[in-house]
């Protein structure tokens, strides 16, 4: 709006034309700057005072980013196109204890006490983010200011009646990323939260994202916010993925190869194509989850039939004809500023992305991509399954799949090794315990975890103690001090489960445990060809929580391992038929 020089001119008594402020700005943020601010701009827009500008574009083939916001414009027009300034409605949202208390200050000193928001049921809290702080050393001398937190949270919850999801006994329902797009974001919703996560939505064929807690307090008060139309970049998804590969690395491939050339720098993802179809809602979720390690706007993924199967499977009752209805799909021809990029998903291979060294240059970053192959050998001494990018239903498969090979072939998690499991959500550990995840994950001596955030935002268990530390982790960022002091490097679910057993970093292969025989009678980790492998999508409906509904997620993995002395064994984590939760 000025620089330094007009701050000085104002201090000298200079009379500035308000033009001054407003040059070089859209209409919107023209209007919102001459109305003095954000809320006074808001008021006067729900007096009737202001007459918004409204972009005179003409039909175009559009993304699906552009429709969702061209939907939600206010002011008329049907269409959008990158660099328009909108003012649109927003569909829901949430905050968590670490946000809430900001918002609720801001709307009473707006509104006063008796403030109300738009629409209470689609609008939540959580609390997620500092729900193992209390267990914390160093959160300890901060308890009272995370405990006036937690208070006010649940003040702002009581005055709004928006939808609850707040500790139970302290323990969190699941992190809110994970439980908003299990009952909350809808296809074809515009989706706005206090947490740069808040993509994860865009799985369920909706435009979702992260923002500060002036622009939250006023869109949760008066239903719309400002937006420009970002541009797009394409990922067309084809073939299938290995068997020892999973979308985390797909995102650590684009992370390195499109994110670090910055080539999806506040553009909105769009992922699509057979390769998309051949995901589980779940790995769908991961690509959703960290678009904003691209550093991008959000992501979207083209819906299908699994779309709306696994939503209805959530929500009982949800009309399906309905959602089909809200859903958008690119136009073809539409603009993709960052083009369209085809990417094979059965050429990627396990990798990792490297802590750096940001004493020396090399920042700590989600794009230090690298094939685990390539890497050498690298001991580690924690290994961390969990967050919202790790800790959904397919997540924790996946760390079964590796500990109950492991488990079978004698194994324990490997010694100077601490692994730690924490699931996404109160769901996700039901489905867990009723079919006996829990139990494989005790045997082999991995640390169970209570659903929350925990470690990934550095407040929980796993994060790193010293400098000197290495951690494997399954979360979707390495920065420096993020996760402890230590070194962290992120990988998938398959390799970091893998890590743990093997005490280095190490990626995953079927049959890899496999127990051989010797003249020391050791143990010899070998990389067996597997032929009958079978890791499908997730179709079916066991039970889930938050309420009583079926999970729409069932896997029949059958791991047949040849070498373990001639000796077969048909490992079936999973084959059961949907059941509703106990109450």
């Amino acid at each position: 709006m000025a620089n330094h020089e007009t701050l000085i001119r104002l201090q000298a008594g200079e009379s500035i034309p308000l033009e001054e402020f407003t040059r070089g700005y859209d209409p919107i943020t023209q209007l919102v700057i001459k109305e003095g601010g954000l809320f006074p701009f808001a008021k006067a827009l729900e007096r009737g005072e202001i007459d918004l500008p409204v972009p005179t574009t003409q039909k175009r083939p559009m993304t699906m980013g552009e429709k969702i916001l061209a939907r939600h414009m206010r002011g008329g027009g049907k269409y959008v196109k990158p660099g328009d300034a909108l003012v649109v409605d927003v569909d829901g949202g949430y905050t968590h204890e670490f946000t809430t208390a900001q918002v609720h200050y801001f709307l009473e000193q707006e509104y006063g006490p008796d403030y109300k928001i738009k629409n209470p049921q689609k609008f939540a809290v959580f609390e997620d983010h500092l729900i193992y702080a209390d267990d914390v050393a160093r959160m300890r001398p901060f308890l009272d200011k995370i405990n006036a937190l937690r208070q006010l949270q649940r003040d702002f919850q009581e005055h709004t009646g928006c939808r609850d999801f707040s500790a139970t006994d302290n323990i969190s329902p699941g992190i809110c990323h994970e439980v908003a797009r299990e009952y909350i974001v809808d296809p074809g919703d515009f989706i706005q939260a206090t947490d740069s996560h808040t993509c994860m939505g865009g799985v369920n064929n909706a435009m979702a994202w992260g923002v500060g807690t002036t622009e939250y307090a006023n869109l949760v008060h008066s239903g719309f916010t400002m937006v420009e139309v970002s541009e797009s970049i394409r990922f067309e998804l084809v073939g299938q993925l290995k068997q020892n590969v999973t979308a985390k690395d797909v995102m650590l491939h684009i992370l390195l190869q499109y994110a670090k050339p910055q080539m999806t720098l506040d553009r909105i993802i769009e992922f699509t194509g057979p390769g998309v179809r051949s995901l589980s809602l779940d790995e769908r979720a991961t690509l959703a989850n960290m678009a904003t390690e691209c550093s991008a706007r959000t992501a979207i993924v083209e819906a299908d039939e699994k779309t709306f199967e696994w939503i209805a499977a959530m929500r009982p009752g949800v009309d399906i004809d309905a959602l089909r209805k809200r859903t958008v799909a690119p136009d073809p021809g539409a603009e993709y500023a960052g083009g369209v990029h085809v990417i094979d998903l059965s050429k990627i291979r396990p990798m990792v992305a490297h802590p750096g060294n940001p004493d020396h240059g090399i920042p700590s970053d989600p794009t230090n991509g690298a094939l685990v192959e390539e890497i050498g050998d690298v001991k580690i001494d924690i290994a961390y399954a969990g967050s919202c990018t790790a800790g959904k239903v397919d997540d924790l498969l996946f760390y079964h799949q590796v500990a109950k090979e492991a488990v079978d072939a004698g194994l324990k998690v490997a010694d100077g090794v601490t692994f730690f499991i924490q699931f996404g959500s109160q769901a996700v550990e039901q489905f867990c315990r009723e079919n006996g995840l829990i139990d494989t994950f005790e045997r082999a001596g991995a640390i169970v975890l209570n659903p929350g955030c925990g470690a990934c935002i550095g407040c929980g268990p796993g994060v790193s103690e010293s400098g000197e530390q290495v951690t494997i982790s399954a979360i979707n960022r390495n920065y420096k001090g993020r996760s402890g002091p230590g070194k962290l490097w992120l990988a998938s679910p398959l390799t970091v489960a893998a890590s743990a057993f093997t005490g280095h970093i190490t990626a995953y292969t079927p049959g890899m445990f496999a127990l051989v025989s010797s003249p020391k009678s050791s143990l010899h980790f070998s990389a067996l060809p597997t032929t009958k492998g079978d890791r499908r999508s997730h179709e079916a409906n066991p039970g889930r929580a938050l309420p009583a509904v079926h999970h729409p997620c069932i896997c029949r993995w059958s791991q047949r391992a040849e070498g373990h002395q001639g000796q077969e064994e048909d490992r079936r984590i999973l084959d059961h038929r949907p059941r509703r939760p106990r109450s």
